[in-house]
């Protein structure tokens, strides 16, 4: 299916006695959801105006600390002529007039929220403010020159026309929608580029913010799940005769994800499920171990099962006059969200299910609410929250699955807890990869020929049928889903991007990939594949630079596009870090990297500590078009880098007999305060669309790092994680 980026106007309604501004996705359903009681609104609608006057968006994207919610209203609020904090917000229900044009469900990821609804939602506010003001032209009979909007009411030149929203809505709902409402010009704007208030930073400093642990439901039972250490183990048996003797146990039996333990609080279900004896059995596939995977994925680099993924150019006849040939290694890393998994959910009298969860997609965890419950869809209501992190995580429903079986069993309320053991144990990981990288280098030091090879199992096809579920009628069976997965295998975009697609020129250019699955559960990221791939090429591009004897930052340019985006980065990160001459006894490396549309380069400081290189300094410049929220942009950038460090420097996930061998914080580590290095980013301005800007920080920050090590010790480190040692 194609989609159109552009939403346009649809309809307005009477919702409730409310102006009702929707619009749907080309292609996607026009049904509307049913309202639940009279009061209610249309789900399809993004922005509705109330009789008091009362300006409410709808929250369609995932809030998880990235700031979209901010960014929504803030794009709204401009065209309607309003204070974004004046204005009221709903977290969306999942329905398909939220279904995503690049992903077609309901989803938060890849960092296109801004980037693909920012047309819409300023035509959406447009839309409304043109309407109000007709309908002020029909209650006052003052000329539409006359009139303009401004801080929520429509007001008249000489002041005496003065009518708030509220006042405007029942003649609005008696008028056509226009088709191309007058949008403003960006020299007009007041809020977009300006906006730096974080919409939601009251309720979560004051606790009224609703997290999924939050959730409004009074006297709910506490489940713990005990699920299988080994991935794709089983359960040989399991015995809870002691455990069902303790105090404060209500139930214990097996759902599809393990032993379900349910008491009166989450002491007792956890003290339960110690108590239970298991009988867990690995599974039967091979590469169960961290040792097995690295011989084998060695091994496939030596055979000639690749894929092409992109070959430009033809390989020259003879080899230049310097060659390099190396090898890189990623381990699994693991999200490590701050808040574990969790859901809750109830039956209802109808015989459906209510689940109130932090989820980035609620259409798969709808399926799965569903799915768990036994009922179909339209019995499932998801009540989506704010998310303790997500990066990927929170785009799987597994928790909300878990927790649906569970209700079936008890036909009571009931909280699902993950501890942070749970969590850590059963990710869906970031994938393990190898690759070896070889390169011909002229005379001049120019690349006459790169050859990029890839192994690492598939994100796609293990992630895929979980999200298909959500994605395809439930009559589909899995089977087909798990076949479409594996149709993706070969050539999965997600395991190569970041190297396919890189802006880097070269005469000759290869690049291949095999898919060698292991038995571990796999997903999406922060960054997905551009995460490892941006530390494997831009390390060895600086590699390539030194091996020319040439600047790192001049060879970067020769190979880039000229009058590029990631030449004018590369430029200001430079600058800003006095590239050419850095403060005595400080090394820098450099790196750049396109992702979501985004581009970023970032230097990173070190110095040398009794022998040992100390993390002083990150500088960081982005293109990402125009910048919606200036201070959202820049800690977006810092968090990424953050997270981007954290993984470079600590993240390693280790498997033993199929199961992680880490289990919380002591032994897989976050970046304490004191290791935090200062930060400056630098936004490039930009009238151009808004481009992503979740991720786009996180790719850069481990090669920067590992090139900035190898400025100070000499010694070039192509595994992650880095040793400072």
């Amino acid at each position: 299916m194609t989609l159109s980026r552009r939403q346009f106007i649809r309809n307005a309604s009477v919702a409730g006695g409310a102006l009702t501004i929707g619009f749907s996705l080309s292609g996607c359903s026009e049904q509307q959801l049913p309202k639940q009681n009279a009061a209610d609104f249309q789900p399809d609608s993004y922005l509705r105006v109330t009789p008091d006057g009362q300006v409410i968006a709808q929250i369609f994207k995932a809030e998880m600390g990235q700031g979209v919610l901010t960014g929504i209203l803030s794009v709204l609020a401009e065209e309607l002529e309003m204070e974004p904090a004046s204005m009221r917000y709903e977290m969306a229900p999942p329905h398909p007039a939220f279904g995503d044009p690049e992903m077609i469900m309901q989803v938060t990821g890849g960092s296109n929220s801004i980037r693909l609804y920012y047309d819409t939602l300023r035509t959406v506010g447009a839309t409304a403010r043109e309407m109000l003001i007709t309908a002020a032209v029909q209650q006052t009979g003052t000329p539409a020159s006359e009139l303009y909007a401004e801080a929520g009411r429509v007001r008249s030149r000489d002041s005496r026309v003065d009518l708030g929203y509220g006042e405007l809505v029942a003649t609005a709902n008696t008028l056509a929608v226009p088709e191309n409402p007058p949008l403003k010009q960006a020299a007009d704007f007041k809020v977009i580029g300006r906006q730096n208030d974080r919409l939601d930073a009251q309720a979560k400093v004051d606790g009224t913010a609703v997290f999924g642990s939050d959730a409004p439901v009074e006297n709910a039972l506490v489940a713990v799940v005990l699920r299988c250490p080994h991935a794709e183990g089983s359960c040989g048996g399991w015995d809870a005769s002691e455990a069902q003797q303790l105090p404060g146990v209500e139930d214990i039996f097996q759902i599809d994800g393990g032993i379900a333990v349910v008491a009166r609080n989450y002491w007792r279900a956890r003290k339960a499920a110690e108590a239970v004896s298991t009988n867990w059995q690995t599974g039967e596939a091979p590469l169960q171990s961290s040792e097995d995977i690295d011989v084998a994925f060695a091994a496939a680099l030596e055979g000639d099962e690749f894929e092409v993924v992109r070959e430009d150019g033809e390989l020259p006849a003879e080899a230049g006059a310097r060659t390099l040939s190396v090898e890189y290694n990623a381990p699994f890393v693991a999200h490590a969200t701050m808040e574990p998994q969790t859901a809750t959910a109830q039956p209802m009298a109808d015989g459906g299910i209510e689940v109130w969860v932090g989820n980035q997609a609620p259409d798969v965890a709808q399926a799965y609410a569903a799915k768990g419950f036994g009922v179909g869809r339209d019995q499932a209501i998801i009540h989506n929250t704010f998310l303790g992190g997500g990066f990927g995580r929170r785009a799987a429903a597994d928790n909300v699955y878990e927790v649906a079986q569970i209700v079936a069993r008890v036909q009571q309320p009931v909280k699902l807890v993950w501890s942070r053991e749970d969590d850590m144990r059963h990710d869906f990981y970031r994938p393990v990869m190898k690759a070896r990288l070889r390169a011909s280098l002229a005379e001049s030091g120019d690349v006459e020929s790169y050859t990029h090879q890839i192994v690492a199992p598939s994100i796609n096809q293990k992630i895929m049928p979980h999200f298909l579920n959500a994605a395809m009628p439930a009559w589909v069976p899995h089977g087909v889903k798990s076949a479409i997965g594996n149709m993706q295998a070969d050539t999965d975009h997600a395991s190569v991007e970041g190297v396919a697609d890189t802006s880097y020129q070269f005469p000759h250019f290869l690049v291949q990939y095999t898919n060698l699955q292991t038995v571990m559960p796999l997903g999406y990221w922060r960054s997905v594949g551009h995460s490892q791939n941006a530390f494997v090429i831009e390390s060895f591009v600086d590699e390539m630079a030194h091996a020319a004897g040439r600047d790192p930052v001049e060879f970067r340019r020769a190979h880039l596009p000229e009058n590029s985006r990631h030449r004018v980065v590369l430029d200001k990160v430079a600058a800003m870090a006095n590239w050419e001459q850095p403060a005595a006894g400080r090394y820098l490396g450099v790196a750049v990297h396109e992702s979501f549309y985004s581009v970023v380069a970032e230097v990173a400081e070190v110095s040398m500590e009794d022998g040992r290189p100390k993390l002083e300094k990150v500088y960081c410049a982005i293109d990402c078009g125009i910048a919606v929220n200036p201070d959202i942009v820049r800690a977006q950038m810092e968090s990424g880098i953050i997270f981007g460090l954290t993984a470079a420097l600590k993240g390693k996930i280790t498997v033993k007999d199929g199961a992680v061998e880490q289990s919380n914080f002591h032994d897989y580590q976050m970046l304490r305060m004191s290791e935090t290095p200062e930060i400056e980013v630098a936004i490039i301005d930009s009238q151009a669309a808004p481009t992503g800007v979740g991720e786009p920080g996180t790719p850069p920050a481990a090669p920067a790092l590992a090139n900035a090590l190898f400025a100070a010790t000499g010694k070039r480190q192509r595994d992650l994680p880095l040793q400072l040692a």
